[in-house]
């Protein structure tokens, strides 16, 4: 028994070994079972990688640099007007609107009555519909992920592009008289929608794409010293903490100004940037807020940094937290 013991630990430790070779990012997580064999899946899927380089790097051309058209437009697409991302709204139409469908046909399969196959085929044309712009603003998001996300996202938006194919197949079929393959076919794509959604699902809530990375930190509600006003040098963003949150300062002329330094896309530090014109650029992905509010000017960022009130007093900053993020 003691031989078999020693055998496992000798395997066990094996794995660990194999494990450590790789980066923690790689390795999805142990606990549970289904979300470790899914990403055991999809971190298999080398080839993903080499079909995701050609791809976002012609996504970034096409959108170019802050202040030209293409990046005004990605600015629209990634959400940042409505200061929410825009992708998760527009995937409530053809998640919506294809359950609509596939319950419709159930009836339809009891009943074979011609309105409710009318409006099951109407249900299924606006989930294609809404797949268009889902499909848009998700590959707009997509295209600043690195990594293991670029590839669990990449493999999201492939499932969902052949969701559309099976759907706009079975569309046909049903107006060509084939009317129970049609269903058969829009079926399948729902079972693919929902694992689809599950892996869309473990991007936002498990690895925070597209969240506000600013959103669970504090932040004093009274003035709190945070630096030595002569170490605040003119024009140059320094970091410095105001009770649990990082933030980062700018002087220019006889003001200063402070906002969130976590990155709200993507959790970089702004610090690390660079400012033009009171302009922040974040050095991870170019995100660009302003000093003086916190407002998004560029995206990928949809989220504003806090703002903070700023008062010296004694020679010391002090800076008291003003909004949620």
């Amino acid at each position: 028994m003691s031989g078999e013991k020693e055998k496992s630990m000798v395997l066990k430790g094996m794995e660990e070994a194999e494990d450590a070779d790789k980066k923690w990012e790689e390795n999805p997580p142990s606990s549970p079972p289904l979300r470790h064999i899914i990403g055991e899946i999809v971190a298999s899927q080398s080839w993903l990688d080499t079909l995701a380089g050609p791809i976002q790097n012609w996504l970034c051309s096409l959108y170019g640099e802050p202040g030209q058209t293409g990046r005004k437009i990605k600015d629209l697409l990634n959400g940042t007007w409505m200061g929410h991302a825009l992708h998760p709204v527009l995937t409530d139409i053809p998640t919506g609107t294809w359950t609509a469908t596939l319950l419709l046909d159930l009836v339809w399969l009891a009943e074979e009555h011609e309105d409710i196959a009318r409006d099951s085929d109407l249900t299924l044309v606006l989930g294609l519909l809404g797949a268009l712009g889902s499909a848009v603003t998700g590959a707009t998001d997509w295209s600043d992920l690195e990594g293991a996300n670029r590839r669990l996202g990449l493999m999201h938006g492939l499932l969902n592009g052949g969701i559309v194919v099976l759907n706009t197949t079975s569309l046909l079929m049903r107006k060509l008289g084939q009317r129970r393959a049609g269903v058969t076919l829009s079926s399948i794509a729902y079972g693919v929608l929902l694992f689809s959604a599950y892996l869309g699902g473990d991007l936002v809530f498990a690895k925070g794409i597209g969240v506000n990375h600013e959103a669970f930190e504090g932040g004093p509600d009274t003035f709190t010293p945070v630096m030595n006003v002569e170490d605040l040098v003119e024009g140059k963003l320094t970091r410095a903490n105001a009770g649990s949150i990082p933030v980062v300062l700018l002087k220019q002329g006889n003001t200063i100004y402070a906002i969130g330094d976590i990155c709200t896309h993507m959790g970089c530090s702004l610090a690390e940037g660079k400012v033009e014109d009171g302009v922040v650029q974040c050095p991870c992905h170019g995100s660009r807020f302003r000093m003086s509010d916190g407002s998004v000017v560029t995206s990928p960022a949809v989220y504003a940094e806090p703002r903070f009130a700023v008062q010296v007093r004694n020679g010391k900053i002090e800076l008291r937290r003003l909004d949620q993020a």
